[in-house]
């Protein structure tokens, strides 16, 4: 603030002198009274630009550019976990099993999020309790979709499967899971059918809290 103010004294004294030059010095001075209101108008351009400077500094959207977050990487890493799964196709149910060998539904997705640092509770009604809600129309590759079966009685959660492509036309995904016929394989959602009769909820997990991934 007191450089703009020494600038404004010095705009004042400046243009004072321009006025004695223009009134009573000859007309041979004349170059020497133009010279000094080119250097007062450089004098007031410099004054404006450091005001705005200031402005811009004190302004409360002063900011805004550093405090824009960076891109996430969730979808990149979701189309990395998705190659990873499908490489495990045809693994065959075991239930209890942790893989790689032999999966159950949960120990399927525990191990496929635990190859990119991301550690998933052990059951799928344990893993229903981690991540965040998301609806069906929200769906994104590496999420997780919950259903009940016959062994935890409808309502309950009981199978765990994860996203791997969605189609918005149709408002419907394919999703990869540890199935007890079928062992790993791809399942369209909604099917109407099973899988839609014991649809329980969704939870987003890459971008979460427990993701700490997206923190390396």
């Amino acid at each position: 603030m007191n450089l703009i103010k020494s600038l404004l004294l010095s705009v004042s004294i400046l243009s004072a002198g321009t006025v004695v030059a223009q009134t009573n010095l000859p007309e041979r001075h004349s170059d020497i009274a133009d010279n000094k209101s080119e250097m007062s108008k450089c004098i007031k351009s410099t004054f404006m630009d450091l005001s705005l400077e200031e402005a811009r500094k004190h302004s409360p959207f002063a900011n805004i550019a550093e405090s824009v977050p960076a891109p996430s990487a969730a979808p990149q890493m979701a189309g990395s976990m998705v190659n990873y799964a499908k490489k495990f196709l045809g693994t065959r149910y075991i239930l209890g099993a942790n893989g790689p060998k032999a999966f159950d539904c949960s120990g399927f997705t525990s191990y496929v999020y635990k190859n990119f640092g991301i550690t998933l509770n052990r059951t799928s009604r344990q893993q229903f309790l981690q991540g965040d809600r998301v609806s069906v129309g929200e769906l994104q590759p590496g999420d997780l979709l919950f259903f009940s079966c016959r062994s935890s009685g409808r309502g309950n959660v009981g199978h765990v499967a994860m996203v791997v492509s969605v189609d918005k036309d149709s408002n419907s995904c394919q999703f990869i899971h540890a199935s007890v016929k079928k062992g790993v394989s791809y399942q369209k959602f909604p099917d109407n059918g099973y899988f839609s009769r014991n649809f329980i909820g969704a939870r987003r997990i890459l971008g979460s809290s427990i993701d700490l991934s997206q923190n390396r």
